[in-house]
């Protein structure tokens, strides 16, 4: 009896292991993703459920990597190391430009500058001090170009036209809008390099400021450049027209007829605009030491406002902005053959003045965006649009609508590596 009770309990417990065998592999079929559970040698019995489950696992891993990175296109994902190094050996233009900051190094001293100490014609809003400066050019009787008729030119000003606007002050804007006219203009760099550093090297060489740097070649043709803007660079080096000694009177020497624009700013929203652009203010202490910590009695009055206003670098820096300005309007008061026109760029009527001066359409007046992460965020096809249409849906001149592919002509910026944090060129 105990031996038949035995057999069958042996039997009992056979019949029980393969039963639970059987059923654990009926329930890892209705597993939802394949891939957890708790082994995979039930794989081999659930081959559309495996193929369908990687193909979702896969579409996953693709839209996760494409929404990390904001792409959409997911070739990219699929390219190998080669394919990329084969594109950007593409991408490469040739050997590093003439004037290249990587001809410098950390070594290179800070180039003298000054600035004036703050007076009443800093406090001139730019309509005003353009009234100063009319009635003093016609108390000498010089004339004024835009009193003029020309009806071939491009622009009613003598050439070139020397923007010294600082950075984030519509440097872009205005080579968008002199291009606009019809003006060759260049932003930055010309297809010889940095205009900064081939400013400079003139500058110590006794030669005109844009020397061998002064033309663009489109379809074959060398064109004259007409316009430059955003022309200092902080450095290795570090170099400011409007800044540096020596600057504004190789201007003067070499081009005592041309003309030099300055768009201002209110230099409060100024500093809080340029603070976000990259490393900029900090190279101006490090790099330019513009916070007067180097050149002695020179720039002891910014120095020791500097230390002064160690709680509120707001302020210092507005009044940087402010004596800049106020630089440039003695300059111009006292070199009388030279053209100068000053408009702000929180005035409405900026663009109607910009066009009783230059002669060029206030509609070539744009919103201007440097830098790339604008254009991430808005997927527009330009840097520049009309104001209040940032997607570029509203009728704009052709030759504004054609800076863009003017710029494929250019070479490689020298580029600094800033990067724009906001969403305008203010």
């Amino acid at each position: 009896m105990n031996r038949l009770a035995g057999v069958r309990l042996v039997a009992v417990m056979g019949i029980s292991f393969f039963v639970g065998l059987q059923f654990r592999h009926v329930r890892k079929l209705f597993y939802t993703n394949f891939y957890d559970g708790p082994g995979n040698d039930h794989l081999a019995i659930a081959p559309i459920e495996l193929a369908r489950a990687e193909r979702t696992n896969d579409k996953r891993r693709r839209q996760s990597f494409a929404v990390k990175n904001k792409r959409k296109d997911v070739k990219k994902y699929e390219e190998s190391e080669d394919e990329k190094q084969d594109k950007k050996k593409k991408r490469e233009r040739g050997p590093p430009l003439r004037f290249n900051a990587g001809n410098y190094t950390k070594d290179f001293e800070p180039l003298p500058w000054s600035l004036p100490d703050l007076s009443d014609l800093m406090d001139l809003s730019s309509a005003e001090f353009m009234e100063k400066y009319i009635a003093m050019k016609r108390e000498n009787n010089m004339q004024l170009p835009w009193e003029q008729t020309s009806d071939d030119d491009a622009t009613t000003l003598p050439l070139p036209v020397i923007s010294l606007n600082f950075p984030k002050s519509a440097t872009l804007t205005m080579r968008q809008f002199f291009k606009c006219g019809g003006v060759t203009s260049i932003h930055t760099s010309s297809q010889q390099g940095r205009l900064g550093i081939c400013m400079m090297e003139n500058m110590l060489a006794d030669n005109p400021p844009i020397h061998n740097c002064d033309t663009h070649k489109r379809q074959g043709k060398a064109n004259k450049i007409g316009f430059i803007s955003d022309i200092g660079l902080q450095g290795p080096p570090c170099f400011y027209s409007s800044l540096h000694d020596g600057g504004l009177e190789a201007i003067a020497k070499h081009y005592p007829e041309s003309t030099i624009l300055l768009v201002t700013r209110n230099a409060t929203s100024w500093h809080r605009s340029i603070k976000k652009w990259g490393t900029l203010l900090h190279r101006w202490k490090t790099v330019c030491k513009f916070d007067g910590s180097y050149h002695g009695e020179q720039v002891q009055y910014w120095n020791d406002l500097y230390t002064t206003q160690s709680q509120n670098k707001e302020k210092y820096w507005a009044d940087f902005y402010n004596a800049h300005t106020q630089k440039i309007r003695e300059f111009v008061m006292k070199h009388k053959t030279l053209t100068y026109v000053e408009v702000q760029l929180e005035d409405p009527k900026m663009g109607e003045l910009l066009e009783y001066y230059t002669g060029i359409p206030s509609t070539c007046v744009m919103d201007c965006h440097p830098g790339p992460n604008w254009h991430k965020r808005t997927n527009a096809t330009s840097k520049c649009h009309a104001p209040g249409d940032p997607m570029g849906l509203k009728d704009v001149p052709l030759s504004a609508k054609n800076t863009e592919r003017d710029d494929d002509d250019n070479s490689k910026n020298d580029d600094d590596g800033d990067e724009e944090e906001e969403n305008d060129e203010r």
